[in-house]
């Protein structure tokens, strides 16, 4: 369409000596016409909205909702408290040692698996992937619940080190294939609401849970903590058959209709009077392709010899691996810090866990307007600096009150730049690698993990709060580290209502017949193919009509 709206004409077939010779010739063609048939226009649906009509968005978004939800109600500060307890019950001198080991050991299983699981997810199918993760977790989710029933310190380890592989394949695919079903233009929007949603199910866990509390007995008793956490494995059977509403991405799509377009035009399907192309269309897709290109220009420049597309995730990783060190010294002892230091009983500790997940959740969207302003690297710093400020000062308050507003506004700036990170990351890679990426972002997950053994190291030998302390060095140092982003990645604007049209298709292409409407039959299974591969398609049936068919085979194959 051209940008008043009108639909320019169609330019005339292309007739030559060579038109039409071979029959995968002309399946490339009709690829190359489909391209031109959904070239979308102005006025495309930009909203969250048009992202939930989705089915894959809707349904994953789903998927880490509820589990967050679990997550939170089973494995939160009640799960921390109930580890404390266990290891005081068996004689234990450091029970802050022992919470630290077994999320030490959840640390180390992610660490293991980071890397083969980004691999095969790159290699293998996401979606089949995330299915089975699905079998993992039930696994994972009985075992443990036999092992808190019986206050099995073995069962316990193996149920966690089951309930991490899950954790890893979520975190490993979950973004890569979330990546896969929406424009990148949209990357940031998307992550930003996935992070918000993930801090949702984290405040909805402990929230319902002192419904339970309320209604069994407010007081830190093992007998009462099985109660807490078995119930929240109890809502795993409303997750389970989500995972099997996931559908083919629009790349499994395309792939698919590619296969059907070369075996119809070998077993004789194409003929002379098939579709031919859409030149205004291959036009259009091939000037979003250009404008694509534009906008990515910045990736391909070379700091110190390395290009920008790796140095920029590699600087980000790097910052975050620090930021997880310094995290995991505090972030799993604040629970126990106002249990010992403030008295609070199971009830005061859920609504706390429940107003700062909220509180997270605001700042995340605050955080993303903010960078549609300043700029994605210059909001996340001045984030990370808030919360250094707020860390130090948590370390010297005293009054409750000024305790828990610092200790909320702390976690609300740390958090609030982790989507925004991730979209960075996956701005900067090839498709094709986030799997990987994913995973090598998983890692920071054992960063986390591995330094809490020496906070409850630290917590036993002084106290919780010369924790804060160290942890506010080291995120100083990460922040000092990350400073560098802010002269390598441009300050980049939303993209105009035309470019985010006219990349509108791959979301569009994941086959929601709610999105489709009235061009349903021309998005549903195309629409990536059109965004993706249609200026090369089509650029290829022109200028390769003469060329044999083993050269049309290779215009295929890319």
């Amino acid at each position: 369409a051209e940008p008043g709206g009108a639909q320019a004409p169609r330019a005339p077939a292309p007739r030559g000596p060579g038109h039409g010779r071979g029959a995968r010739g002309r399946a490339l063609t009709r690829v190359g016409a489909m391209a031109g048939d959904a070239a979308p226009g102005q006025g495309e649906d930009h909203s969250i909205r048009s992202l939930l009509r989705i089915r894959n968005v809707k349904v994953y978004y789903y998927i880490v909702t509820m589990t967050l939800v679990i997550w939170s109600f089973s494995f939160g500060g009640t799960f921390d408290a109930y580890l404390l307890e266990l290891a005081r019950s068996r004689g234990d001198k450091e029970p802050n040692q022992f919470v630290g080991s077994v999320e030490t050991v959840r640390g180390m299983v992610a660490l293991v698996l980071a890397w083969p699981i980004g691999v095969l997810s790159d290699r293998w199918n996401r979606r089949r992937l995330l299915q089975i993760s699905g079998l993992v977790a039930t696994i994972g989710i009985l075992t443990l619940s036999l092992g808190i029933l019986a206050d099995s310190v073995v069962v316990i380890f193996i149920g966690v080190i089951i309930a991490a592989i899950f954790l890893q394949i979520l975190m490993s695919c979950g973004n890569a294939f979330l990546a896969d079903c929406v424009p990148k233009s949209r990357l940031t929007e998307v992550m930003t609401v996935q992070g918000s949603l993930f801090l949702l199910g984290y405040s909805v866990g402990p929230l319902v849970q002192i419904g339970l509390i309320a209604f069994v007995g407010d007081e830190w008793s093992v007998h009462f903590l099985h109660i807490f956490l078995v119930a929240g494995f109890c809502m795993w059977p409303l997750v389970l058959p989500a995972f099997l509403l996931l559908e083919k991405t629009p790349a499994e799509r395309d792939a698919d209709l590619q296969r059907s377009l070369v075996a119809n035009a070998d077993a004789g399907g194409g003929s002379e009077g098939g579709t031919q192309p859409n030149a205004a269309g291959a036009a259009a897709a091939a000037a979003a392709a250009a404008e694509t290109r534009q906008q990515d220009a910045w990736k391909f420049e070379r700091v110190l010899g390395v290009r920008k597309k790796w140095a920029v995730p590699i600087v980000v990783e790097v910052c975050s691996i620090v930021t997880a060190i310094g995290a995991g010294m505090t972030v799993k002892f604040f629970p126990l810090f106002f249990k010992e230091d403030y008295g609070f009983a199971p009830i005061a500790l859920n609504g706390l866990s429940a107003g700062y997940t909220i509180c997270i959740a605001v700042f995340v969207q605050i955080c993303r307007y903010l960078s549609t302003k300043v700029g994605r690297c210059q909001a996340a710093f001045t984030w990370q600096v808030c919360g250094i400020l707020a860390l130090f000062a948590l370390w010297k308050a005293q009054s409750l009150p000024l305790v828990i507003f610092l200790y909320i506004l702390r976690g609300s700036f740390m958090n609030a730049v982790g989507p925004i990170n991730s979209a960075i990351i996956l701005d900067c890679v090839d498709p094709h690698l986030r799997g990987r990426w994913s995973a090598i972002q998983s890692i920071s997950r054992f960063s986390w993990s591995g330094s809490a053994v020496l906070g409850g190291l630290i917590a036993d030998k002084h106290d919780y709060r010369f924790t804060f302390f160290i942890t506010g060095l080291i995120y100083a140092f990460s922040t000092c580290m990350y400073a560098s982003l802010l002269c390598l990645v441009p300050h980049q604007q939303p993209p105009s209502a035309g470019s985010l049209g006219r990349a509108a298709p791959a979301a569009s292409g994941s086959g929601d017949a709610e999105e489709a409407g009235a061009d349903g039959d021309r998005k549903d299974g195309h629409a990536s193919l059109l965004s993706l591969q249609a200026p090369a398609a089509a650029t290829a049936a022109g200028a390769r009509r003469d060329a044999p068919e083993g050269q049309a085979k290779e215009a295929i194959a890319r």
